[in-house]
This record gives structure tokens, C-alpha cells and sequence, in this order.
């Protein structure tokens, strides 16, 4: 008696595993930028504070990441209250503006027979675009800005100098533009840009 015969069972294919994860979206940081110049350009934030938040939403890899970086702005931004136009002058003798300072729309510095030195990382800028109107007659002025800050230098001098010293590079996005028209006569106007600071603690 010939018995039934069977067919070979037949093996399945293991279902495949995946690997790893499928990468993570790139992260959007177009609203992380525009919170951060509302509240650059509204008299809340030093330009130092500025470049500080920027650096950190350009450096973010993760959502939570970016939420660290723009907990400094995750609050609304205050009214901002203009201040009129100021004035920095240095006539026989020398001014320097330091501290936190509030740079206006339109500020003029006057160099006659002396300087003036600003450190434009600690203003709080009032205006997505700013204007300093600069005259050093047989005197020089210094302008010092944190790294990314967007500068643009233009003006004339006669038997005298500007100069941007500042390395090349693009600035940190929203940035607030700071426009400087600089005459010289027997004078000099330069920007700089600082050193980077050193970390603090709490």
C-alpha cells in the first residue's frame, strides 16, 4: 500500500526589520528666529543677549533643543518705548559707552580733538535698522559689536580713515541691521569686532 504523500512545508520569509529609525524632519526654526527679532529690535535685548540666543538657535538638533534656546524670548515682548536720538561726544578728552546702553533709530557721535569708544554689545537696539552718523575731526572713533551682527560702513574721509576690521563671515539670522556713516577729517573710524565672552555662571 503506497501512503499519501506530502508536500515539503514550505518556510515564509521573516518579515523584515527595520534597521533604525527614519530620520528626524529638519528642525523649522523660522518662528524661533522671528521671536527672537521682536525681541532684538525692541529695546529688550543686548546685542550681546542677541548674538548669545542666535548662536544657540543656529547650534539646536533636537525640538528640545530649540526650546531651550528661545526660552530667553518665550515670553511676549514689552511695548517698546523709543527714546529720542543721542549724541556721543569727545572733544578734547575721551568718552567711552559702556555698560547696558540704549542705542535709538539715530545716534551721532562727534570726535574733535579727542575719542569716543562704544561697545554696541551691551545696547539695547530700539529698531530692526539703526543709523550712527559719525564726524571725527583730528580725533577717532571705535565701534565694538559682538560676532554676527550685521554692519554695513559706508561715508567719506579726507587725509583720514575707515575701516571694518571685522573678520568676513555672514550674520546670525534676524539679525538688527546697524548702519554706520562715518567722516573723517585728519580722523579714524573703525569697527570691531570682540572678543568672544567667556561663559558665565550662575
Amino acid at each position: 500500500m503506497i501512503g499519501r504523500m506530502t508536500e515539503p512545508a514550505t518556510t515564509l520569509p521573516a518579515p523584515a526589520v527595520d534597521g533604525g529609525a527614519s530620520p528626524a524632519p529638519p528642525l523649522d526654526r523660522s518662528a524661533a528666529i522671528a521671536q527672537l527679532t521682536r525681541h532684538a529690535t525692541g529695546g529688550e535685548l543686548t546685542l550681546d543677549e542677541y548674538a548669545d540666543c542666535a548662536a544657540a538657535i543656529a547650534a539646536a538638533t533636537t525640538p528640545a533643543e530649540l526650546e531651550a534656546a528661545t526660552a530667553p524670548v518665550a515670553h511676549e515682548p514689552p511695548t517698546p518705548v523709543p527714546t529720542r536720538s543721542r549724541t556721543l561726544v569727545g572733544i578734547f578728552g575721551g568718552t567711552d559707552q559702556r555698560g547696558r546702553w540704549r542705542l535709538p533709530r539715530r545716534l551721532r557721535v562727534f570726535a574733535v580733538l579727542g575719542g569716543v569708544n562704544a561697545d554696541l554689545g551691551h545696547a539695547q537696539v530700539e529698531a530692526p535698522l539703526s543709523t550712527i552718523t559719525v564726524l571725527a575731526v583730528l580725533g577717532g572713533v571705535s565701534l565694538t559689536t559682538p560676532p554676527g551682527v550685521s554692519m554695513q560702513l559706508s561715508g567719506a574721509s579726507l587725509l583720514g580713515g575707515k575701516s571694518d576690521k571685522r573678520p568676513p563671515g555672514p550674520p546670525l539670522p534676524g539679525s538688527p541691521v546697524i548702519h554706520v556713516r562715518a567722516y573723517t577729517l585728519l580722523g579714524g573710524v573703525s569697527v570691531e569686532q570682540r572678543k568672544a565672552r567667556e561663559a558665565t555662571t550662575a
